[in-house]
């Protein structure tokens, strides 16, 4: 990755939101409007202001996941603003409100997006002024069977058909969904193309999440020599699916630098491009590998860049 001297550091507010009923939307996207708010003003408070603000996988409404698909919105495409937006997509006019109202970078966790024939589990990214600067469509669909949890992601969604980037004030960042953790062909092919960090919205299960959700990131991180911002939906208990939460930063040495419980909190951390310089002089990894003896995965991978 090429750094400027002058690329500033970025301040980053990762909202933990409590899996909300999708029969209670509409009082999810208000409770959204205020962590916002408070996120922007808690660190205007502390001096930091906040850059980009993360928001979890399915954030509208995950409770029942059979109806939660029912909950599906047009998303416009990229460059769409307010006034693009039908109205019947409430979640998503309220992210392009939000950002432009604060003044934020906002990656919008996921929603339903309408598709044909099935439907896409689908991440935006809008810019301070309420602009669609991109989205990712879940490549990959969590379908898996184990004895605490089975689930069939495929049997509701499409897949997308790419990898996600996007250019901000701040850097490149890197863009991919929950299970997409899981593969490390993703995050390779991601830190291939000149980011600083990968941005991971989740619903991450307790079971999962309990054995792997930390490890899993702080090997992205490690292993890319990027940070890595993740936004888990918090815990509601009883539920048909059962959160983990713990939403967390982890930089490029793989260390947790700020983290959640359980529970509806808001993470701070910040993306300090000199921990980035620092660690890849240190650590080469950059100019030591070896594609004379295996491949660059990410040459030829399908990214779309913004």
């Amino acid at each position: 990755m090429t750094l400027t001297q002058t690329t500033p550091n970025a301040n980053i507010a990762i909202i933990q939101l409590r899996a909300a009923s999708p029969a209670a939307k509409l009082e999810t996207i208000a409770r959204v409007r205020e962590l916002v708010a408070q996120a922007v003003g808690q660190s205007h408070a502390a001096g930091a202001p906040v850059d980009l603000v993360i928001l979890p996988e399915l954030w509208n409404g995950l409770a029942d996941p059979d109806e939660s698909i029912t909950h599906d919105e047009v998303i416009p495409e990229v460059g769409a603003r307010v006034g693009d937006i039908p109205a019947k997509s409430v979640s998503v006019r309220a992210l392009a409100e939000i950002a432009a109202q604060h003044n934020i970078w906002l990656v919008g966790g996921t929603i339903v997006e309408t598709g044909t024939p099935k439907l896409y589990n689908t991440a935006t990214v809008w810019s301070p002024a309420g602009e669609l600067v991109q989205k990712h469509r879940k490549a990959h669909l969590f379908d898996i069977a184990l004895p605490a949890v089975t689930f069939k992601e495929s049997a509701a969604f499409d897949p997308g058909q790419s990898l996600c980037t996007f250019q901000t004030p701040w850097g490149k960042f890197g863009l991919a969904i929950c299970y997409e953790l899981r593969f490390a062909e993703v995050a390779i092919a991601l830190a291939r193309q000149d980011i600083s960090a990968i941005i991971y919205p989740a619903a991450f299960t307790k079971p999962t999440g309990e054995l792997h959700w930390e490890l899993l990131h702080r090997a992205r991180a490690l292993d890319n020599q990027v940070y890595v911002f993740a936004a888990c939906l918090g815990r509601v208990e009883p539920a048909k699916v059962v959160m983990y939460g713990h939403s967390l930063a982890a930089n490029p040495l793989g260390q947790i630098v700020a983290t959640a419980a359980e529970g509806e909190e808001i993470v701070y951390a910040t993306l300090d491009h000199d921990v980035v310089k620092d660690t890849r002089a240190g650590i080469p990894l950059g100019t030591q590998r070896r594609f004379d003896l295996y491949a660059d995965i990410g040459v030829g991978a399908v990214i779309s860049a913004a």
